[in-house]
């Protein structure tokens, strides 16, 4: 691999650098053969690496699933003068015991499944600060789910269950957080949920929609407004609807209107 200097200095700098939290997760995503295991490599044996973290271990994942394995691995590369044998349940205990309490550095190489990684990051204590985790992965989705917080996952669950399985409120939801990368706006998102909670599916369908509204841009709350100068019940002749908004000022170009409509229609869940 050449020319990757810049990217291994980097890497080695965000991995030793103080910061308090949770264990950061770093993924390195690419189609097999462009390196992401030679880089890896070539951080996790460097100098300042070794001397910062406490605990340092490497396992490299099969196509197929197989969380034991990767487990007996890990826990081999810690201890590797001991023979360990149990349950898949007993092996995570092990494993919980062996870094808790220490700074640790865990490589995962070739991550191919979400599956794979939800099972195994439960294994890793979440309380360690200045803890690290590389994970090297040909799936663009495996790299999301990776990086993405524990304490999004607590929040999103939080909302999950504030929906109560209902196909409006879901949609509407899901559209907000898609959008926002903040943890303090996902519990914003959290607290509004609570709120729709209602017996009245009429008045919980206003919420609903509220809810999205609530949290558009100023000028697209300004367009949104607009679709009451339509009759209740009858169709929006786009045309028309763009018209309003040229006179207002909302529209300069025909590429923007069409942008600006369909980012009102998708914050409202209206298909266009």
């Amino acid at each position: 691999m050449v020319g990757h200097d810049d990217q291994r200095k980097w890497l080695v700098e965000d991995l030793t650098r103080s910061y308090s939290g949770e264990p950061k997760v770093i993924a390195i995503v690419g189609m097999g053969g462009i390196g992401k295991t030679t880089l890896a490599n070539e951080v996790y044996n460097d100098v300042c690496i070794r001397s910062h973290f406490d605990v340092c271990a490497w396992v490299t994942v099969s196509q197929q699933q197989n969380v034991k394995e990767i487990l007996l691995s890990l826990l081999r590369s810690t201890k590797v003068d001991k023979v360990f044998t149990g349950s898949e349940t007993e092996l995570a205990d092990m494993l919980q015991k062996s870094l808790k309490g220490k700074r640790y550095l865990i490589v995962l190489d070739d991550m191919w499944k979400t599956e794979a990684w939800d099972a195994v990051r439960l294994c890793f204590p979440c309380e360690n600060k200045g803890s690290g985790i590389l994970l090297m992965t040909r799936n663009t989705e495996v790299a999301r789910d990776a990086a993405l917080p524990y304490e999004f996952e607590t929040v999103g669950k939080q909302i999950a269950d504030e929906c109560h399985g209902l196909p409006l409120t879901i949609a509407v939801v899901a559209g907000l957080l898609k959008s926002k990368r903040a943890i303090e706006d996902w519990r914003s998102v959290a607290k509004d949920v609570k709120l729709l909670v209602t017996n009245d599916p009429d008045e919980r369908c206003s919420r609903v929609l509220g809810l999205s509204y609530n949290h558009l841009t100023s000028n697209l709350k300004a367009c949104v407004l607009h679709f009451g100068i339509f009759p209740e019940d009858s169709e929006i002749p786009v045309k028309n609807l763009m018209r309003s908004w040229m006179d207002e000022g909302f529209l300069k170009l025909k590429m923007i209107w069409k942008e600006r409509l369909r980012s009102v229609c998708k914050s409202l869940s209206i298909d266009v």
